[in-house]
This record gives C-alpha cells, structure tokens and sequence, in this order.
C-alpha cells in the first residue's frame, strides 16, 4: 500500500493573504487542488492524507468534496512546524496501516510536482528504502563568512539540491520521528524528513527532479507558478 501525507499546515505569512496559501486560487482552483489532483489520479498512490491548519480542516474536506477526491481518507490538524505536522500525520496512521506501507510525503507549497515525479520516489523507497526527488546543483556555490564575501568555492559536483516529495516505509519512518522527538534532536530549526534521516545516519537516495517543481512562497511565486502551468500545457504534459 503506498499512502500519500500531502503537508498543508502552513500559514503563508509571506504571501500576505487573509488565509493559508494552499486556499488561494490560481487559474480559478485552490493552489492545494493541484497536488491532490496528480495524488488522486496516481496509480501507485493508494489513499491520501492531508495535514492541516486545525481552523481549517473543514474547508479542506469541502474542497475534498467540491473535487471529488476520493482518495482522502484522513485530514490530520498541523503542528507548529514542518516536523511536527509530519509527525502528527505519522502518529495518526499507527494501527491504519502497516509498516513495510510505504508514505510519500509531499507539501502543498510545491504543487506543480508530476506523477513522475512520485514514481520515482515510490519505486526508490519499494526498492531502496527511501526516495528523495533532486536535482544538481547549476550554479556557483561558495562558503562565506559574512555574507558580503568569499571564503572558499564549493564544488558544485558533489552537490544536489533535495526538494519533495519523498517517500519512505512507514514503519521506520514514523518509529525514528518518534525518537527524534523523544531526543529532540533533527527536529528544530530548518529541518525535514530527510535531513532527518541524515542526522540518524541513514542514506538518502536521490530520484529525480524537475525545475517545473517550484516552491510557492510569495506572490510573485503565483505569476510564475501560472507561467509553468501554461508551458506545461502547451506541451501537453498535464492537463489542468
């Protein structure tokens, strides 16, 4: 069984709208519809999670049911970060569904990630264990020590950079958030699931990644995020 957990439990302060930014609209349908549309369509993808702002919850399963997301078993309240709204959502799918399941989780302010994009996750994590969508880094990178200066240039080929989706087998998953929490340790600060793992050891695998996967943050992200829409069609990629 493959579970999508689709993170929704941000509030989009930077977008500075009057709801989270999963609600806005864009090209007439919430941003959240986009990545619940490919999950819901996905043929690997079996049920869907969402976690979300808990004032929320019942928008959310209006728009579940505006939309006809059959899918969507579960709407799970957020926490106040992006680790603890992951581990809710883990928390809440003990006893629904087992551990050898594999979850692929993913975030609203992502929306334009492709089905092939999650296959990619899902067939590394049934193979591998996890599966982390990247891409290579194209730019110069350097270490700096006042922001203003150069200290040393990185090596660009030894980096990737890592976005979302990504999936993993349940039962680790949730058994090593449990102990993050309980130890307090790679969940603060800027962290996910897989920098997570990093910080227990565990190996990343890379899956790959498009530049169409953008992150929605700002309002100038919404124009651009309507540009890619449009080229996608165009090309007859996905059907919006």
């Amino acid at each position: 069984m493959v579970v999508g957990i689709l993170l929704a439990g941000g509030v989009g302060q930077r977008m500075g709208a009057s709801v989270p930014k999963q609600f806005l609209e864009v090209n007439g349908r919430p941003i959240i519809y986009y990545p619940l549309d490919v999950m819901e369509k996905h043929p690997m993808i079996d049920a869907v999670e969402i976690v979300c702002v808990e004032s929320f919850i019942d928008n959310m399963w209006e728009i579940v049911k505006r939309y006809g997301f059959k899918k969507v078993r579960w709407i799970t309240p957020g926490g106040a970060s992006c680790q603890e709204s992951t581990w809710n959502g883990l928390k809440n799918l003990k006893g629904k569904i087992a551990d050898d399941d594999i979850i692929l989780i993913h975030m609203s302010s992502y929306p334009l990630a492709s089905a092939e994009i999650m296959t990619g996750c899902i067939e590394s994590a049934i193979e591998n264990g996890n599966g982390c969508t990247s891409r290579p880094i194209l730019y110069s990178v350097y270490f700096t020590s006042d922001r203003k200066t150069t200290t040393e240039q990185i090596d660009r080929d030894k980096l990737m950079l890592c976005t979302v989706p990504y999936a993993f087998r349940f039962g680790e998953c949730s058994e090593l958030y449990d102990r993050a929490f309980a130890e307090g340790k790679g969940v603060k600060g800027n962290v996910f699931t897989n920098t997570l793992y990093c910080d227990y050891g565990k190996t990343i695998y890379f899956t790959k990644d498009s530049e169409t996967n953008m992150k929605v943050t700002t309002p100038e992200d919404i124009r651009l995020m309507e540009t890619f829409m449009k080229v996608i069609e165009e090309k007859g990629e996905v059907k919006f």
